[in-house]
């Protein structure tokens, strides 16, 4: 982003690993003493941490090392790490945000893997350059990333909390494109598209199963059960091994409207009462709220039709796609049937869309279909749809009445970092800072 003039907080995750990867793998061990570049509150900068990521940025803007004209060029980095440092500050300060130990295993994980990756090495060949090059081990190596990656996914949330709570009117996006059409990218492979939705509604039999499996949990809660060993038992989705944890959540976050109505009306530490979203049925717990976010955990029960009933809707859905000759009955089959309500009134048109910016499943449906062919049916939560490709192109031009989401989210993502870095620049102000080089 820094195309658009705006000097990014430097917070990705890819980066967390870098001191340790560079030295290993690009420049060796030197043998000096490292030292301190800056203090920051009770933070330093080391001076090694400084290079590592100053060459991290040379690399990516594709200039030799050995070609730059150091100082002034690191002053500026270390005034990128600064912020960070900052931020990272304000971030252990508030009491809103917090990073669970399996994300940050998660995370560790993806980078060790990368790592190997990237250097066409084992673990075992890892632990042994570590031993060599560093004179430390696998396991401090490990203990050491822990700490910078919960540090980073501090910082990233914080960022993020900036970014939901960011508001943009259409006359922000028209002033956006107005000074930044010509640095936006080209989209690449896209499809303009129009699709029919069938609602896969589970039947009475699978309703009623799912509703006595809620309230049985609602029971044991009532009873004083624990909720997050229940979640950790009984919920259906990915948090429920975290014991139900989603995080903090901000109005407008989330795409179920009935999920937030809940979460926001109630008192901290209330319990739900069961309610049903088109992912099934849950129960919420609210853990804190702050600044207009609300912590909450959940238990969910999934409503998943039969796998019979699936199939007829497909048989259907494959049927009516085949039968429809062109744009104009698509869009005709679309008014009178689609169970899509946002497309269903614009005969499923959907307009363009990037390959890479539909659903995996999704994509492999269209990514081979040609202008006017109709992809198999495909499920994506409780629809189930077929595609029709209008037309394709390899590449094109973003304009506002093409792509006006993505230019919006690109304009709320640019005026939520200007936003953070004023606010950065003022906090700076209320920190101690040491520059020692």
């Amino acid at each position: 982003m820094e195309k658009f003039g705006v000097k990014i907080l430097q917070t990705a995750v890819t980066a967390v690993l870098v001191t340790t990867a560079f030295t290993v793998f690009n420049v060796g061990a030197s043998g000096r003493l490292d030292g301190i570049a800056a203090v920051v509150g009770d933070e330093i900068i080391m001076n090694s941490e400084l290079e590592a990521y100053a060459y991290m940025r040379v690399s990516a803007m594709g200039i030799d090392p050995q070609d730059v004209d150091a100082k002034e060029l690191m002053l500026g980095f270390l005034n990128e790490l600064i912020d960070n440092k900052v931020l990272l500050v304000q971030a252990r300060e508030d009491s809103t945000i917090s990073v669970r130990s399996d994300e940050v295993e998660n995370t560790l994980n993806n980078h060790i893997s990368m790592i190997l990756q990237q250097n066409g090495i084992t673990l075992a060949q890892l632990e042994s350059q570590l031993s060599a090059q560093q004179g430390t081990t696998l396991a401090r190596f490990k203990s050491e990333a822990r700490r910078t990656i919960r540090e980073q996914l501090l910082k990233q949330k914080l960022q993020q909390s900036y970014y939901f709570s960011t508001q943009i009117n259409r006359r922000d996006v028209e002033k956006f494109y107005a000074e930044y059409s010509d640095s936006l990218p080209q989209v690449g492979e896209s499809f303009e598209l129009s699709k029919l939705s069938a609602k896969l509604a589970p039947s009475d039999s699978v309703r009623g199963a799912a509703f006595s499996k809620i309230q049985s949990i609602k029971n044991q809660l009532n009873a004083g059960a624990n909720f997050e060993e229940l979640a950790k038992e009984h919920s259906e989705s990915p948090e429920g091994a975290a014991g139900g944890d989603l995080g903090y959540i901000s109005k407008g976050s989330t795409t179920e409207l009935a999920f937030e109505e809940r979460a926001f009306t109630m008192d901290v530490g209330q319990i739900s009462e069961p309610f049903e979203t088109r992912l099934g049925y849950h129960i919420i717990q609210v853990v804190e709220k702050r600044d207009r976010r609300v912590r909450l955990r959940q238990i969910l029960v999934r409503l998943t039709p039969a796998e019979r009933q699936l199939e007829e809707i497909a048989a259907r859905l494959d049927s009516l796609g085949r039968a429809v000759k062109n744009q104009s009955e698509f869009e005709a089959a679309a008014r009178s049937m689609s169970a899509d309500h946002v497309t269903r009134a614009k005969g499923g048109f959907m307009g363009w869309v990037s390959l890479f910016d539909v659903s995996p499943v999704v994509r492999g449906a269209i990514k081979d279909l040609e202008d006017g062919q109709i992809s198999a049916p495909v499920t994506e939560g409780d629809m189930m749809s077929v595609y029709r490709v209008n037309k394709r192109a390899d590449s094109r031009k973003l304009t506002l009445e093409n792509d006006y989401p993505a230019i919006a989210e690109k304009a709320r993502d640019i005026f939520a970092q200007k936003k953070l870095l004023e606010t950065v620049g003022k906090w700076r102000e209320k920190v101690f800072i040491d520059i020692r080089i």
